[in-house]
């Protein structure tokens, strides 16, 4: 069972950039080299390199929750800290 953050992380993010967008045409381009190099690697490389990106994913993946979470719990204790009176935090 997730705890709550992990239910907050993993909400679906649906988020659609217009074609113009830097993220778009970044995206794009990051898409178009991955092409060209798997189009001049062997069968073995690309397996190799398969399992680079699946870890990758994977490491980012970890990185933005512990990112969220500090995130979140920042946000929380600020919150917690006005609610209290103490506006001298800002």
């Amino acid at each position: 069972m997730e705890n709550i953050l992990e239910m907050l992380y993993n909400l679906p993010r649906e988020k659609i950039h217009a074609q113009d967008a830097p993220f778009v045409r970044t995206a794009r381009i990051k898409s178009e080299h991955l092409e060209l190099l798997a189009a001049s690697m062997t069968d073995e490389q690309k397996d190799l390199l398969d399992a680079y990106l699946d870890a990758s994913c994977k490491v980012e993946d970890m990185m933005d929750f512990d990112r969220f979470r500090f995130a979140f719990h920042f946000g929380a204790q600020l919150m917690a800290e006005l609610i209290e009176g103490r506006g001298d935090v800002l």
